[in-house]
Protein backbone atom coordinates (compact mmCIF):
# COMPACT_ATOMS: atom_id res chain seq x y z
CA UNK A 1 0.00 0.00 0.00
CA UNK A 2 1.24 3.53 -0.80
CA UNK A 3 1.40 5.55 2.41
CA UNK A 4 2.28 9.21 2.71
CA UNK A 5 3.43 10.39 6.13
CA UNK A 6 2.86 14.08 6.81
CA UNK A 7 3.97 15.99 9.88
CA UNK A 8 5.29 19.30 11.15
CA UNK A 9 8.86 19.91 10.01
CA UNK A 10 9.60 23.64 10.07
CA UNK A 11 9.56 24.01 13.87
CA UNK A 12 10.08 20.37 14.80
CA UNK A 13 12.92 19.25 17.04
CA UNK A 14 15.68 16.99 15.75
CA UNK A 15 14.38 14.24 18.06
CA UNK A 16 10.85 14.48 16.61
CA UNK A 17 12.24 14.32 13.04
CA UNK A 18 14.42 11.34 14.01
CA UNK A 19 11.38 9.49 15.40
CA UNK A 20 9.34 10.22 12.25
CA UNK A 21 12.14 8.91 10.02
CA UNK A 22 12.45 5.81 12.20
CA UNK A 23 8.68 5.26 11.93
CA UNK A 24 8.82 5.63 8.15
CA UNK A 25 11.55 2.97 7.96
CA UNK A 26 9.37 0.61 10.03
CA UNK A 27 6.34 1.25 7.82
CA UNK A 28 8.49 0.73 4.70
CA UNK A 29 9.10 -2.89 5.73
CA UNK A 30 5.53 -3.69 4.61
CA UNK A 31 4.39 -0.71 2.52
CA UNK A 32 5.62 1.83 0.01
CA UNK A 33 6.31 5.09 1.85
CA UNK A 34 6.14 8.21 -0.30
CA UNK A 35 8.88 10.71 0.58
CA UNK A 36 8.59 14.43 1.22
CA UNK A 37 11.41 16.89 0.42
CA UNK A 38 11.82 18.18 3.96
CA UNK A 39 13.01 21.62 5.00
CA UNK A 40 16.14 22.03 2.87
CA UNK A 41 15.75 20.31 -0.52
CA UNK A 42 14.13 22.13 -3.43
CA UNK A 43 12.20 25.38 -3.67
CA UNK A 44 8.88 26.08 -1.95
CA UNK A 45 7.17 25.26 -5.27
CA UNK A 46 9.06 21.96 -5.44
CA UNK A 47 7.83 21.13 -1.94
CA UNK A 48 4.22 21.88 -2.91
CA UNK A 49 4.46 19.80 -6.07
CA UNK A 50 6.08 16.86 -4.27
CA UNK A 51 3.88 16.91 -1.18
CA UNK A 52 0.50 17.64 -2.81
CA UNK A 53 0.67 16.79 -6.51
CA UNK A 54 2.79 13.67 -6.07
CA UNK A 55 2.42 12.31 -2.55
CA UNK A 56 -1.02 13.37 -1.32
CA UNK A 57 -2.45 12.83 -4.82
CA UNK A 58 -1.07 9.31 -5.21
CA UNK A 59 -1.12 7.77 -1.74
CA UNK A 60 -3.71 5.20 -0.75
CA UNK A 61 -3.48 6.07 2.94
CA UNK A 62 -2.43 9.39 4.46
CA UNK A 63 -0.81 9.28 7.89
CA UNK A 64 -0.79 12.67 9.61
CA UNK A 65 1.35 12.97 12.72
CA UNK A 66 -0.34 15.83 14.57
CA UNK A 67 1.87 16.24 17.64
CA UNK A 68 3.00 19.73 16.61
CA UNK A 69 1.08 22.61 15.01
CA UNK A 70 1.66 22.81 11.25
CA UNK A 71 -0.09 24.78 8.54
CA UNK A 72 1.38 22.46 5.90
CA UNK A 73 0.09 19.34 7.62
CA UNK A 74 -3.33 20.95 8.00
CA UNK A 75 -3.38 21.67 4.27
CA UNK A 76 -2.37 18.08 3.47
CA UNK A 77 -5.00 16.66 5.82
CA UNK A 78 -7.70 18.82 4.27
CA UNK A 79 -6.62 17.84 0.76
CA UNK A 80 -6.66 14.12 1.60
CA UNK A 81 -9.96 14.21 3.52
CA UNK A 82 -12.06 16.78 1.66
CA UNK A 83 -10.73 16.73 -1.89
CA UNK A 84 -9.64 13.11 -2.34
CA UNK A 85 -11.75 11.34 0.25
CA UNK A 86 -9.03 8.78 0.90
CA UNK A 87 -8.47 6.96 4.18
CA UNK A 88 -6.65 9.17 6.67
CA UNK A 89 -5.12 8.15 9.96
CA UNK A 90 -4.23 11.13 12.15
CA UNK A 91 -2.21 10.37 15.27
CA UNK A 92 -0.76 12.25 18.20
CA UNK A 93 1.11 11.42 21.35
CA UNK A 94 -1.24 10.87 24.28
CA UNK A 95 0.02 14.10 25.93
CA UNK A 96 -0.06 16.33 22.82
CA UNK A 97 -2.54 19.21 22.76
CA UNK A 98 -4.55 18.82 19.54
CA UNK A 99 -6.90 21.36 17.97
CA UNK A 100 -10.58 20.52 18.32
CA UNK A 101 -11.05 20.79 14.57
CA UNK A 102 -8.82 17.74 13.99
CA UNK A 103 -10.50 15.88 16.86
CA UNK A 104 -13.96 16.68 15.47
CA UNK A 105 -13.59 15.41 11.89
CA UNK A 106 -16.55 13.10 11.29
CA UNK A 107 -15.80 11.54 7.91
CA UNK A 108 -16.10 7.73 7.73
CA UNK A 109 -12.67 7.41 6.13
CA UNK A 110 -10.96 9.39 8.94
CA UNK A 111 -9.50 7.92 12.09
CA UNK A 112 -7.76 9.71 14.95
CA UNK A 113 -5.68 7.82 17.48
CA UNK A 114 -3.34 8.50 20.37
CA UNK A 115 -0.05 6.71 20.82
CA UNK A 116 2.36 6.19 23.68
CA UNK A 117 5.30 4.97 21.57
CA UNK A 118 5.18 6.16 17.95
CA UNK A 119 7.28 3.33 16.52
CA UNK A 120 5.40 0.61 18.40
CA UNK A 121 1.81 1.86 18.32
CA UNK A 122 1.39 3.65 14.97
CA UNK A 123 2.28 0.66 12.75
CA UNK A 124 -0.44 -1.33 14.57
CA UNK A 125 -2.91 1.50 14.00
CA UNK A 126 -2.02 1.56 10.30
CA UNK A 127 -2.71 -2.16 9.96
CA UNK A 128 -6.03 -1.70 11.78
CA UNK A 129 -7.08 1.04 9.34
CA UNK A 130 -5.99 -1.07 6.35
CA UNK A 131 -8.09 -3.99 7.59
CA UNK A 132 -11.06 -1.66 7.92
CA UNK A 133 -10.43 -0.35 4.39
CA UNK A 134 -10.52 -3.91 3.07
CA UNK A 135 -13.67 -4.60 5.07
CA UNK A 136 -15.36 -1.55 3.54
CA UNK A 137 -14.35 -2.59 0.02
CA UNK A 138 -16.12 -5.91 0.56
CA UNK A 139 -19.16 -4.40 2.28
CA UNK A 140 -20.06 -1.35 0.21
CA UNK A 141 -23.76 -1.86 0.92
CA UNK A 142 -23.37 -0.79 4.56
CA UNK A 143 -25.38 2.16 5.85
CA UNK A 144 -23.55 5.41 6.70
CA UNK A 145 -23.94 4.62 10.40
CA UNK A 146 -22.36 1.18 9.94
CA UNK A 147 -19.51 2.67 7.93
CA UNK A 148 -18.88 5.24 10.63
CA UNK A 149 -18.61 2.63 13.36
CA UNK A 150 -16.35 0.48 11.18
CA UNK A 151 -13.66 3.17 11.53
CA UNK A 152 -13.88 3.64 15.30
CA UNK A 153 -10.44 2.85 16.72
CA UNK A 154 -9.80 2.56 20.43
CA UNK A 155 -6.18 2.58 21.48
Amino acid sequence: MKIYVGCALTHASDEFCFQVEKLKRIIARQHEVLEFLGTTAGTPTDVYRQDIRENASNCELFLGICDLPSIGLGYELSYAIEKRGIPVLAVAHRNAHITRLILGIDKPSYTFGRYEDICRDVPLMIEDVIHKMLFMQHHRELTPEELETAFDVVI
